[in-house]
């Protein structure tokens, strides 16, 4: 896939959902010279007591014909997030992108291919899931999802559609603080979907990046074969 060009712009936010009780679905418009690959993310410009701040974000959007969408978590404490929380519709936002190189690679079109996530790092998988499917590129495709509780799934509901829909394309979550469930990581449930001629695309927190990295590296993934992006 050709890299889109980069270019710099003001938008306006268009929507805002809460997802959980930390997490938000922003929409943004998008200027018509501004397309993405499936990964790449944005980098808002912020302002805060007359100092510039920057933070990207991966793009959320299911392809370039949808709006400008992003998945952010509000880090309490946080220096940028607790400025995007009070962000209402109508408000512009200067924006550089896309950029980023976590994007699904030419030599995995045709393979299996396993997408890992934790927390918001799912935001990235769903342009890519959407992209892998109506376009027809994989044999298996196989998203694992990590959350903590129940009430932090983000959007659960989308990929079990496309589970029915496509019967390729599995997809799997995971919680390791749940009241009502087995208590699992993404670690604990990889041996069931291991295959062994796959690509792997991680993202999320680098322990968990990391650990998988290791993990898969050890049943003899090489890291030619292994794609991530970490979130800290």
């Amino acid at each position: 896939m050709e890299r889109p060009r980069i270019v710099r712009f003001e938008s306006k936010v268009i929507d805002i959902k809460k997802l959980t009780k930390d997490v938000k679905h922003i929409v943004l418009e998008k200027p018509r010279e501004f397309s993405f690959l499936p990964g790449q993310f944005i980098t808002f410009i912020l302002h805060k007591g007359g100092e510039e701040l920057r933070r990207s974000y991966s793009i959320a959007s299911k392809n370039n014909e949808s709006p400008l969408e992003l998945c952010i978590k509000i880090v309490k404490g946080g220096r940028a997030t607790p400025l995007i929380d009070r962000w209402t519709v109508g408000e512009k936002i200067n924006v550089i992108g896309p950029l980023g190189h976590f994007v699904l690679q030419s030599k995995s079109e045709g393979k299996n291919i396993i997408l890992i996530a934790t927390g918001t790092g799912i935001t990235p998988f769903r342009p890519m899931v959407h992209y892998l499917l109506e376009n027809h590129l994989a044999q298996k495709v196989i998203l694992i999802a990590g959350y903590k509780q129940e009430q932090d799934i983000l959007y659960d509901e989308e990929f079990k559609k496309l589970a029915e829909e496509y019967p390729h394309f599995s997809y799997q979550t995971v919680l390791s603080r749940s009241e009502s469930k087995e208590k699992q990581h993404v670690q604990d449930v990889l041996e069931h979907f291991f295959i062994a001629d796959a690509d792997y695309y991680i993202c999320g927190l680098k322990d968990m990046v990391f650990s998988v990295r290791d993990l898969l590296m050890q049943k003899g993934i090489l890291l030619d074969n292994l794609f991530f992006e970490r979130y800290d």
